[in-house]
């Protein structure tokens, strides 16, 4: 498998200062584990590392060179950031063998005005923003795109229902909800119903005083 070399060093956890310092510095503060390997507590450059993460790369297949070493074969399993500036404050990367599936979480993405929203006045609702998969590093999707421009009301689209490519197979529940569209709810209507009436009531006494 192709790798992208990211150069690592060694880190000593002491303190969250220590941390803190590294940061400061432009290093970002990792963890590099996985089966059959020590965890290794290493930091990266945030430059190197926004490149890795660039728009389409999340699952970029990588070679950590730790303190010079190579072959130390990762991918970025997941990241912390923080809430005020959104810069990565942590990272885990995850230790991969080509002949190995790995579980991985991948964003759903989907595109397109549904016909149900559209011209049948439904009610749209996505439910899951991620599914979590399991594939070998070299079939790992960067994300699961959809059109959804066809679907009408009242229908729900599960997990299981997504056509994923060879080697790929999904971990999340089948059943999860990705998302779904609604006709007017009944609840809605029998509001509106109310409300309609409403004046007719009201009108019905003021009829009978009159006579």
């Amino acid at each position: 498998m192709e790798l992208t070399t990211l150069k690592a060093t060694s880190r000593v956890v002491v303190a969250n200062r220590d941390n803190a310092r590294l940061r400061k510095a432009g290093q970002i503060p990792a963890v590099y584990y996985g089966k059959g390997a020590e965890a290794k507590n290493i930091s990266v450059s945030e430059i190197d590392v926004r490149k890795v993460l660039a728009p389409g790369k999340r699952y970029t297949l990588l070679d950590l060179e730790i303190d010079g070493k190579a072959g130390n074969p990762a991918v970025v399993y997941n990241y912390d950031k923080d809430c005020l500036t959104q810069k990565i404050i942590h990272i885990d990367f995850l230790k991969i063998a080509e002949d190995e599936k790995v579980k991985v979480r991948v964003p759903v993405k989907l595109t397109g005005l549904p016909v149900g929203v559209k011209t049948q006045g439904g009610v749209f609702a996505q439910e899951t923003r991620y599914l979590v998969l399991a594939a070998k590093p070299a079939c790992i999707p960067t994300v699961l795109e959809m059109d959804i421009s066809n679907f009408e009301t009242n229908v729900t689209f599960y997990a299981k229902d997504f056509k994923l490519a060879e080697g790929v197979e999904l971990d999340s529940g089948p059943r999860t909800v990705i998302f779904s569209i609604s006709s007017k709810s009944k609840k809605k209507d029998a509001a509106e119903e109310t409300a309609a009436a409403a004046p007719a009531a009201a009108a019905a006494p003021a009829a009978d005083a009159a006579k």
